[in-house]
């Protein structure tokens, strides 16, 4: 098999990873927005600040070991009537009032300013006039273990969390702006950690959903390997979908960027509706993994499966096994890969006389004879 062949192969397997990554990020986003996830696991960064992680811990040690599937899928429930800090935190207006309109509801997104403002306030009270002198008041309260807002003692579940909270206190000198900022560095430095939480979380998830659309749709990519090796003008038309494709989405990486979705991961105002995810996992499947499909006879509509052997089984799944974990690496990775072997073929083909014309693959497999 010829160099360039061998790159038409790459260039199918790529493409074909790209299109079923997009459909696997379309629905792993539609199940984030359904299941709240950004809002569990900024509820879990919370906890862990003004609880000590106490209750995460207790309560979901499991969770830890399994990327926190349950604790994600789990529904928000009730605290009205619990006394911790978190629920004083989270029924404080400012934060409150962010989330849906909805029964324990959680907001997805709080910001470092609002963090701020409402530790500040479960610790001065809800009674202040103005001029009034509150850095005695938030003194008074991170001495006695217990804030003015609600009757709360920080001191029953969250004892290094007041230890840590007096420390920075008596760093600013009493000083509420100092002592303000230094609450949004530890809010800022607790949402980074956060922001790795939920990349495992996805990641886990992402690969579940590969391996279940590569069962539904057959995307073996051992069968695919054999078929464009096999098969010269397939990988032509394999190829020539993946370049239209590209020439298509040229922002593909931009916008569907994984990177920049979890750098912004809690910003609710990138999420996509539910019906507009689901509208572009419908259009996906219906144009371009409809299409290449059909070129590669990808489906089950080849043969009956009370014919397939045991050895064919295995050789499936471990075909879709690898197809989901190619899944799992994210849309933008292999959009930057097929753009790059894109490249390579382009340069490689117009390096060799005669390129414009005929197969490719002779072109490289037969050298020129002179004379």
């Amino acid at each position: 098999m010829s160099g360039i062949a061998a790159l038409d192969i790459a260039i199918g397997l790529v493409f074909v990873y790209l299109l079923y990554s997009l459909l696997a990020t379309t629905i792993q986003e539609l199940l984030a927005s359904y299941f709240h996830f950004r809002a569990k696991v900024l509820e879990r960064a919370i906890i862990r600040m003004l609880e000590d992680g106490n209750r995460f811990n207790n309560r979901f040690q499991m969770v830890n070991r399994f990327q926190m599937l349950f604790f994600i899928f789990k529904p928000i429930k009730d605290k009205e009537k619990t006394t911790d800090l978190t629920t004083a935190f989270y029924n404080h207006p400012l934060v409150k009032y962010l989330a849906e309109d909805k029964p324990n509801s959680r907001p997805s997104y709080i910001s470092k300013e609002t963090f701020s403002k409402v530790i500040i306030d479960l610790l001065r009270g809800k009674v202040q006039d103005p001029g009034e002198n509150h850095s005695k008041m938030i003194s008074e309260s991170l001495k006695d273990g217990k804030i003015k807002w609600v009757e709360v003692s920080i001191k029953n579940s969250s004892n290094e969390t007041l230890e840590f909270l007096y420390s920075i206190w008596v760093d600013s000198h009493g000083e509420i702006s100092v002592f303000k900022k230094s609450l949004e560095s530890w809010f800022d430095e607790t949402m980074e950690r956060c922001t790795g939480w939920y990349k495992k979380q996805t990641q886990v998830i992402t690969l579940i959903i590969g391996f279940v659309i590569a069962a539904s749709f057959n995307v073996d990519s051992i069968a695919i390997a054999n078929k464009l090796k096999k098969d010269p003008k397939l990988r032509e038309a394999v190829v020539a979908q993946a370049d239209a494709f590209a020439k298509v989405h040229p922002n593909l990486d931009k916008v569907q960027s994984t990177d920049t979705a979890i750098k912004d991961t809690l910003t609710e105002a990138l999420l996509m509706t539910q019906e507009k995810l689901i509208n572009r996992a419908d259009s996906l499947i219906k144009t371009d993994i409809a299409n290449m499909n059909g070129v590669l006879g990808l489906g089950y509509q080849s043969y009956c499966i009370c014919d397939i052997s045991m050895k064919e089984i295995l050789d499936h799944l471990a075909g879709w096994l690898i197809t989901a974990l190619a899944i799992s690496l994210g849309a933008p990775f292999w959009f930057d890969q097929l753009n790059k072997l894109m490249k390579l073929r382009s340069s490689v083909s117009s390096s060799k006389p005669g390129s414009a014309k005929g197969n490719p693959e002779d072109k490289l497999s037969t050298p020129e004879r002179k004379g």
